[in-house]
């Protein structure tokens, strides 16, 4: 044997035990990162919900701002943690993503409240009763909401139905137990007064419901959540009303809907001089049923509201100083308090005395 061969002989050995312990490394590397993110993305999940549970505080979670004239981030979506208690306002599109984004545990969900049957409201709804369930939920989840919402959760459940046996089939039913598969519509009627009415009472937590006004979109509702002298109110979608008011005076926190008039009234220009009409009557027509940013600062300032998050943004701002420079600018000069321009994911925290 020549020395070239052996050269070469012993370049070709070296390579191949390279080559394995590469193989190796890789391997092995590979399995110890799926190992290290496993666990950290349970470590996370299970610091996130034990943070959210605390009873010594309530935290509300922004988990949808946007409204349907962007499709960007998840639509309408608001989660409150209190006293233990994981309630779901809405669950409009992409309202799933963002929850998992926040690794909210959706396990632990106790409830679901519906404030009307437009989509961007519950377009998720099939997909949070479907998904608590799997991942762990062992109780009939009741979802509320005003006149109608039988028939929304009754067409999700038919809708699923196949999906839950095949999950059932496949994992066995102590893993995926069929019994606790169900959602429960609890349906009232909206109040014909400018009240609240209780529709939920558990562990000194009260959720009251009150009309709002959103024409022609009947029934159409806001919440009042209250537990320990705090109060949390959700105005659904609306122009300014007397039960807005009266049901938000002194609250900690009003998380309120709000569109810059102004704005769309730009945008609805700009289809019309594109000759795009029907876009056009489309951003005309909305701003007959929604509360203009100025109406938003006016009302939390009068009814002295501590907290003011906005939601439902239209337009939805893309950066941070656009929220400012879109709906904040308006507000700060009409209201004193504390103001969270709302972000997918944004938390929010009542201290509990």
């Amino acid at each position: 044997m020549t020395k070239r061969n052996i050269i070469i002989g012993g370049v070709l050995v070296a390579g191949a035990i390279l080559a394995i312990g590469l193989q190796y490394w890789q391997k092995n590397g590979t399995e110890q990162v799926i190992r290290r993110t496993i666990i950290k993305n349970q470590e996370r999940a299970d610091e996130m919900a034990a943070a959210l549970q605390r009873t010594d505080r309530i935290t509300t979670v922004l988990c949808g701002v946007g409204s349907p004239i962007s499709q960007d981030g998840a639509q309408s979506c608001t989660a409150v943690f209190v006293n233990g208690q994981f309630l779901l306002f809405d669950a409009g599109n992409n309202a799933m993503t963002s929850m998992n984004t926040s690794q909210l545990p959706l396990d632990q969900l106790d409830a679901v409240f519906i404030t009307h049957f437009h989509n961007d409201h519950y377009a998720d709804l099939g997909d949070v009763m479907e998904w608590s369930w799997i991942r762990g939920r062992r109780h009939v989840l009741p979802v509320h909401g005003p006149t109608g919402i039988t028939q929304i959760v009754k067409g999700f459940r038919s809708a699923y139905e196949l999906e839950e046996s095949y999950r059932t089939a496949h994992h066995g039913a102590e893993l995926m137990p069929p019994e606790w598969a169900a959602s429960e519509a609890v349906e009232f009627a909206p109040p014909t007064h400018d009240t609240a009415i209780v529709v939920y009472e558990r562990d000194g937590v009260t959720v009251k419901v009150f009309r709002v006004s959103h024409p022609p979109i009947e029934p159409a509702v806001g919440y009042r959540i209250e537990y320990a002298g705090k109060v949390i109110v959700l105005s659904g979608d609306t122009v300014r009303t007397n039960s807005l008011l009266e049901v938000s005076r002194e609250a900690d926190l009003l998380v309120a809907e709000v569109m810059n008039k102004e704005l769309v009234e730009i945008m609805e220009a700009t289809f019309t001089e594109m000759g795009n009409r029907d876009r056009a009557a489309i951003f005309f027509d909305v701003r007959d049923y929604h509360m203009d940013v100025s109406d938003v600062g006016a009302l939390a300032q009068e009814a002295n509201v501590r907290r003011l998050a906005l939601t439902h943004l239209a337009p939805r701002p893309r950066f941070k100083w656009q929220g400012q420079s879109f709906f904040g600018n308006t507000i700060k000069a009409l209201y004193d308090g504390e103001l969270f321009v709302g972000e997918d994911g944004m938390q929010i925290i009542i201290p509990v005395e």
